[in-house]
């Protein structure tokens, strides 16, 4: 994966992405014991918001579309459409696993699988 010209977009996406999704893990984490907390879910849903448009700005799409998922399910929580359980946790930390393997692989300049 080579992006030219675009390698300083790429370096400030990989500093301000990766320190999102550090955040966001210690987000999803509190939020197991927080689940009805507002502002954490604006937060996470902000994280995986900022990441997507840098992403898409990098055209990255299958990592936009993974945050993506990720947003519109943190949507619906906000809109108390649905609550925080077991199981939506574990979809979402593998939302999560998923995003952070995609920005792996962009970190190391391979190609997103």
């Amino acid at each position: 994966m080579s992006f030219g010209a675009d390698e300083e977009i790429l370096q400030d996406f990989l500093v301000e992405a990766g320190e999102i999704l550090e955040l966001l893990s210690e987000q999803l984490v509190e939020l197991e014991s927080r689940p009805d907390d507002a502002d954490l879910l604006n937060a996470i849903f902000r994280g995986f918001h900022t990441v997507k448009g840098g992403a898409g700005f990098l055209q990255l799409n299958e990592l936009v579309e993974c945050c993506h998922i990720a947003e519109n399910v943190f949507d619906i929580l906000r809109k108390g459409e649905r609550s925080v359980d077991a199981e939506l946790m574990d979809v979402v930390l593998e939302a999560l696993d998923a995003v952070n393997g995609m920005f792996a692989q962009v970190r190391e300049r391979s190609p997103i699988t």
